[in-house]
């Protein structure tokens, strides 16, 4: 089997598993929330469908860097937020609910934007040398099945079995994160030499693409008066993207050099996420309990 059979098959299997896990942690309410408390929320989407892509535009034309690593870094500014965003949001003591609510929106949304803007950065960027676009209504179907379907399965699953949720959600996302670590591992080894001939221009990209957009996120939040822990879930959904979807829309391709980005952003966002957690726990800033921050400061 090779490398981008073996990416296509397993990314979507792990898209599927760490979906339904993330589903698995929402209800209802995280649905009501984006209409009965829409200022964080627009802040947060508007940040995540239009900024993002906007920023990673900025920095591929401003590094210069190979058309290939230009489509690979658009197409992670495609696929905002994911199950890591509202994991690292709890651990930064930020809003889950906000953090969920735009993950919600974000899985909506892709299912038009992710193929269309896919296409238009692959023509810009490769032009002529174009040999496959992503069929926009196949596509779409499949972020359907990847995405929705098991978003929603999970809601259900909670809803119905509360109690087995509680025991299996854990274990689901455990499992997920394990075998996404394992095929990235396995992606390095057997495209080696095509990393390390990108990796020094997909490297300086994507860490400029990581620490701006979160640094974006945050500050539009608190430009709008949103409270600490609204601002630092809009940081993290904003600067963490989904990688292990990207991975998948690289397999549809069949493109080994879209998945490099991914991989180093896997990387970096990592450590990103380590110096916004410990930022937000120092003992001198600890902000109040995220459970209470659900309301916006009466919008």
């Amino acid at each position: 089997m090779d490398t981008m059979t073996a990416v296509k098959l397993l990314s979507t299997a792990l898209l599927f598993l760490m979906t339904l896990g993330m589903g698995m942690t929402m209800c209802w309410n995280d649905v009501r929330r984006i209409v009965r408390y829409p200022r964080a929320v627009t802040i947060g989407a508007v940040n995540q469908a239009a900024v993002l892509p906007l920023v990673g535009f900025g920095l591929v034309l401003a590094f210069d860097v190979h058309p290939e690593i230009a489509v690979g870094v658009m197409l992670l500014t495609f696929c905002p937020g994911g199950v890591g965003s509202n994991i690292s949001t709890l651990l930064a003591r930020g809003d889950i609910a906000l953090s969920v609510s735009l993950t919600l929106i974000s899985g909506c949304l892709i299912v038009i934007t992710l193929p269309v803007l896919t296409n238009a950065a692959m023509v810009y960027f490769l032009g002529e040398g174009l040999t496959q676009t992503l069929p926009v209504g196949e596509t779409a179907l499949r972020l359907i099945l990847m995405v929705l379907v098991p978003v929603s399965l999970g809601m259900l699953i909670n809803h119905r079995w509360p109690a087995f949720t509680a025991r299996a959600e854990r274990y689901v996302k455990t499992s997920g994160f394990v075998l996404l670590s394992l095929m990235i591992v396995g992606v390095l080894f057997k495209e080696y030499d095509t990393f390390m001939a990108y990796s020094r221009q997909a490297g300086a990209v994507v860490t400029a693409l990581c620490v701006t957009t979160m640094t974006i996120g945050f500050l539009s939040a608190r430009l709008f008066r949103l409270n600490r822990a609204q601002s630092t879930s809009i940081c993290i959904e904003v600067g963490i993207q989904n990688t292990l979807l990207a991975l998948v829309i690289a397999g549809l391709l069949d493109k080994a050099y879209l998945t490099i980005p991914a991989v180093i952003y896997v990387v970096v966002s990592s450590a990103m996420l380590l110096v916004v957690i410990a930022w937000a726990n120092l003992p001198l800033r600890r902000p109040a309990p995220a459970a209470a921050s659900v309301r916006e400061g009466r919008s």
